[in-house]
């Protein structure tokens, strides 16, 4: 049995996944229909669901643990991997009715690997399943895209994240603070599995350790610090020394970031919050930590 409540919670139908109502709405039809795509690619940032989607798609689409293939495309990127799988996908499935193979972190493959792959994702037989995985899309050559149903999977929302939560508390019957809920919320930057991550390690600490559980994490407090000081405009020397320090990825930083300043602005507490929501409303998958230091010296320094 799974301990990590990421995975022991993990959703096991499309009608239990929170947010992504529009991409999950999608999926629902396409499987109504019998008309889901055998090449699929989910895009979105890390920890918002797209490998979730994908064993849900497993389930859904009959396919056995044997037949169920997750390659990490940043441990294999090679030509050699591609024609192996196009040897494999005409063999017959060993359990269920079809084989899935699904490519985590597909921009991860080599020029070379990526226009190697064009042939089996156009030639799919009617037995096999691609689900192509990515968190920067920008980096597939066209050709890639042009083949695949593209599916955004997105960070959750402050409210979805706060439901998360609770249904897992309800699950596990303990009980939190708002305060060190929304110190969850505001340190998971819109991740599903960062969020139960922090969850997990809080349930596992003594009642009395847990308040400041969130603030006393290293890489966590100093995002909340982040956004903290954008809105109240400290020193670029400040914010420099904190971004140095950020471990996170910069488009969950990006959405921490986004969260605080719309909760400022609703709340009528900082005018700044808007200058912060405009220099952010751009996403960092290119421009990555660059993009997520620029942004945080266009509003400190007022450029």
């Amino acid at each position: 049995m799974e301990s990590e409540l990421y995975k022991k919670h993990r959703p096991s139908s499309l009608k239990g996944i929170i947010g992504n109502e529009a991409t999950i709405r999608t999926l629902i039809n396409m499987l109504e229909r019998k008309t889901i795509p055998h090449t699929l690619l989910l895009q979105g940032p890390s920890g918002c669901g797209k490998t979730t989607l994908a064993r849900i798609l497993q389930k859904e689409l009959s396919c056995s643990e044997m037949d169920f293939q997750e390659l990490n495309c940043s441990d294999f990127r090679g030509v050699d991997t591609i024609r192996e799988i196009a040897r494999q996908m005409h063999l017959a499935p060993t359990g269920g009715t079809t084989r899935i193979w699904l490519l985590d972190e597909v921009h991860q493959m080599t020029k070379d690997a990526q226009n190697a792959s064009l042939k089996i994702l156009e030639d799919t037989p009617k037995h096999v399943y691609f689900i192509l995985c990515t968190t920067d899309p920008q980096k597939l050559i066209p050709t890639i895209k042009n083949r695949c149903c593209q599916l955004s999977v997105e960070l959750l929302k402050r409210k979805q994240l706060q439901k998360l939560i609770m249904r897992i508390l309800k699950r596990e019957g303990e009980k939190l603070t708002e305060d060190l809920i929304e110190d969850i919320i505001e340190a998971s930057a819109g991740s599903a599995r960062k969020a139960l991550v922090i969850l997990d390690r809080i349930l596992n600490l003594p009642e009395g350790d847990r308040e400041d559980a969130v603030k006393n994490d290293p890489d966590e407090k100093e995002v909340i610090d982040l956004c903290r000081a954008l809105i109240k405009g400290e020193k670029w020397s400040r914010v420099a020394n904190l971004l140095k320090a950020i471990k996170t990825e910069p488009e969950q930083v990006r959405h921490a970031v986004l969260g605080y300043a719309r909760a400022c602005l609703l709340g009528g507490k900082n005018a700044r919050a808007a200058l912060v929501i405009d220099a952010f409303a751009d996403n960092f998958y290119d421009s990555k930590e660059a993009g997520l230091a620029l942004a945080c010296y266009e509003i400190i320094e007022g450029i």
